[in-house]
């Protein structure tokens, strides 16, 4: 089924990067206009300017964020700023964090290469729908600096906890960093270069499929890549690095995987409110206001408490407007999905609450179609429930719907079923950092098979 392989990874040069949380960021696609200006401003080699390469007025088909991206890379190698590993290894990570109860947990995974395969293989799985733009943003960056700079979040099956036990047995006693990165959690990378540790992950990883949590948009450019290299080297073999993608590979039995909601804003709809949404929404929800008096953090744990208390009976999400300072609890009528139809709600689809807002509110109600639902400025898209409360407050969203996280179980019922949910139905956290271990995709070397 899957082949992972060890690999050699370029990493921050401890002699020229003293402290790896002035270098590291989250994942592109989490990341705010705001947060881009700051890790710019923190240090001048933050992987920011490789992986989201600022845009200019003047960019032209010559000099552009991809082609900037491409000449940073290229410069930090050659001062030894990222150097790469003299041998093949996996890498262990460890995250603390805190969850939503306030509970101190550690979600531990590991870097691999991942030998990418078409969707149709069903060797590894999506839940979501992409958006265009970014990936043909995400496969220009591939061309221009010809390596994986950020990971893809995937998923796999191990109630046994089998792979982790191998990679422990093997990893090297000291880290080969312990910090704290950006966002306050402590980070631990281990190497797993023994040759006896390696082919047994490899060996356990062949009857597993995987399924991605984080990075659709990251694994259909790695294979827009492979079959753009393919052409372009097509004496390279099937193990030729451009073959391989770079993924962070967590176990779904570990303790320490957390699922947050992702809330939908809606920035434009002038002239329409809460009332005007809740008379064109009756007909499918039963409808409960709720106070919201007091600060952001009180109306969050408020807001998050109703949620869940409303899902356990049905599927349910909050609404809050900017012309109100209530907000509303919306639970779905029983038979109402019954009466749906289309692939869009079938199997076990029809059980999830994300399908629920999209396919009734944003398509039905509102009349959102994929298309719209494909722009930026059609549908926001945020974890945070503060920041959404306080984006709505401010005018700058019209609308919000607030919602439950979806289960991993759910995740690996729709995966499993061959079918996929709206974008953005799920938010795994913390996000898998960028700038811990870079992937090169070279055409004229070969991933390495332990089993041999």
């Amino acid at each position: 089924m899957p082949v992972v392989a060890p690999f050699r990874a370029v990493r921050y040069n401890p002699a020229k990067v003293s402290d790896l949380a002035d270098v590291v960021t989250p994942p592109y696609d989490v990341i705010s206009h705001e947060q881009q200006e700051s890790f710019y401003a923190t240090d001048p080699y933050n992987i920011i300017r490789l992986e989201l390469n600022k845009k200019r007025d003047s960019d032209t088909a010559q000099d552009n964020r991809y082609t900037r991206s491409a000449e940073h890379f290229k410069a930090w190698r050659e001062q030894e700023v990222l150097v790469r590993d003299a041998s093949p290894a996996f890498y262990l990570s460890e995250t603390t964090y805190t969850d939503a109860e306030g509970n101190q947990q550690v979600r531990r995974g590991f870097f691999t290469m991942l030998r990418v395969a078409d969707l149709n293989e069903r060797k590894v799985l999506p839940h979501e729908k992409t958006f265009t733009a970014h990936k043909e943003d995400r496969f220009q960056l591939t061309k221009a600096v010809e390596a994986n700079i950020s990971p893809i979040f995937a998923l796999y099956p191990d109630d046994l906890n089998e792979v982790m036990a191998a990679l422990d047995q093997g990893k090297e006693p000291e880290p080969l960093n312990d910090f704290v990165d950006p966002m306050g959690l402590p980070q631990k990378l281990y190497r797993i270069s023994d040759p006896e540790a390696c082919r047994r992950v490899q060996e356990l990883m062949e009857d597993k499929v995987l399924f991605i949590a984080d990075g659709h948009h990251r694994y259909e450019t790695a294979l827009n890549y492979r079959n753009y290299m393919r052409e372009l080297h097509p004496e390279a073999g099937p193990d030729a690095l451009f073959n391989y993608t770079l993924t962070y590979l967590c176990s779904m039995s570990d303790p320490g995987l957390t699922v947050f909601a992702c809330h939908r804003l809606v920035p434009r709809l002038d002239g329409f409110g809460a009332e005007d949404f809740l008379a064109l929404a009756k007909p499918y929800f039963d409808v409960r206001e709720v106070n919201l008096d007091g600060d952001p953090e009180a109306a969050k744990a408020k807001l998050t408490e109703a949620l869940a208390q409303a899902d356990a009976k049905s599927n349910s999400m909050g609404l809050v407007s900017h012309d109100t300072v209530k907000a509303y609890l919306l639970t779905l009528k029983p038979g109402v999905m019954s009466q749906e139809a289309g692939p869009d709600v079938e199997g076990p689809l029809a059980d999830l609450d994300v399908v629920v807002l999209t396919h009734l509110v944003l398509d039905k109600i509102l009349g959102f179609d994929n298309n719209a639902r494909d722009q930026d400025h059609t549908i926001r898209y945020l974890a945070d429930m503060t920041h959404v409360l306080q984006e709505v407050k401010s005018g700058r969203s019209r609308l919000a719907f607030l919602l439950n996280p979806t289960k991993v179980e759910q995740v690996q019922r729709v995966a499993e079923a061959g079918l996929i949910m709206p974008r953005k139905a799920t938010y795994f956290y913390p996000k898998v950092l960028t700038g811990l271990v870079i992937n090169l995709l070279c055409h004229d070397e070969q991933a390495q098979d332990c089993r041999k």
